[in-house]
């Protein structure tokens, strides 16, 4: 069964169980970058494998798999091939032991962590889901040409960050100034951007990007990123600026941004997150796709 999203999705998702798929559905009923982004296949149809295999060398793939759960379709011998090059999301609950785990990686040959991503929660159906899968699609895209944060996890004095193209930074916690030296409590205290924009550590109101990350572990990889990515920003944020000044908006009349916060947008110094899209939209009385057209157009 496929659950038909866009007409050009750019995320492909394979659910291996109903009770996965059916979490889909919830999910992109919260979120519109996964309504708008992302299709939903099940493993266990057989249209799904002819599916996956037209899509393996031009579609990015990710398979949602729970490790409670019969792995067995991702044993087969023809999805086997399909999904070889796939980025996997294993999910984990409270009652999930950890040889499960073990056991599911052994069984489908799937360990690498280029390839494999685990996450726990509580339930399948709660809100962090659809953030997460949001973000999937986020990384996927155009957004995660520019970075955009999957999802972040403390290990010791190390940051786990998955990013752009499923990408796994380890970030050591004192290469980040502004992190350098607190206690775990506070440090294990953040909060992902629902867009992967930053992540944010309320205690210390730090709000830190995919590229201040790349900057700790890769220097010379950042400024490529920069590089493909400013050129872009500055056509979008002079788009934003020509809409708003012929609607004759002043820059301290957008609800949700303040006139500092986009200036640098319209100055291309930072990309406009979809939240700063929404509040402009709403400024100019507009809806959000219909004000997204509206910028296309301008950077023609």
């Amino acid at each position: 069964m496929t659950t038909k999203t866009l007409k050009h999705p750019r995320v492909e998702f394979f659910a291996t169980s109903p009770r996965l798929a059916d979490a889909f559905r919830i999910a992109a009923r919260r979120n519109k970058k996964l309504a708008h982004s992302g299709a939903l296949h099940e493993v266990g149809h057989m249209a799904a494998y002819a599916r996956a295999a037209r899509l393996a060398h031009d579609k990015q793939i990710v398979v949602l798999s729970h490790a409670d759960e019969d792995y067995g379709a991702l044993t087969d011998h023809g999805v086997e091939k399909m999904v070889s090059g796939a980025f996997h999301l294993l999910f984990t609950g409270p009652a999930t032991h950890p040889g499960q785990v073990a056991q599911w990686m052994r069984a489908t040959k799937i360990r690498s962590e280029n390839r494999l991503h685990i996450v726990r929660v509580e339930k399948l159906e709660v809100p962090q889901m659809s953030d997460l899968l949001g973000r999937v699609c986020s990384a996927f895209g155009q957004d995660g040409i520019r970075g955009s944060v999957i999802d972040a996890y403390l290990v010791r004095d190390t940051l786990l960050v998955r990013g752009p193209k499923h990408r796994m930074l380890h970030v050591p916690v004192a290469s980040l100034p502004a992190l350098r030296d607190q206690p775990p409590a506070v440090l294990q205290n953040f909060r992902i951007d629902p867009d992967g924009s930053f992540i944010h550590w309320p205690d210390l109101d730090v709000h830190l990007g995919w590229s201040q990350f790349l900057q700790a572990v890769d220097p010379a990889e950042l400024r490529k990123a920069q590089q493909r990515s400013a050129d872009f920003n500055r056509r979008y944020g002079a788009a934003i600026r020509k809409i708003r000044a012929a609607a004759g908006i002043p820059q301290t009349q957008v609800a949700g941004l303040t006139d500092r916060q986009l200036r640098r947008i319209e100055h291309g110094i930072c990309r406009a997150t979809a939240s700063a899209l929404n509040a402009l939209a709403k400024a100019h009385g507009l809806h959000v796709n219909v004000y997204l057209d509206k910028l296309a157009a301008a950077m023609e």
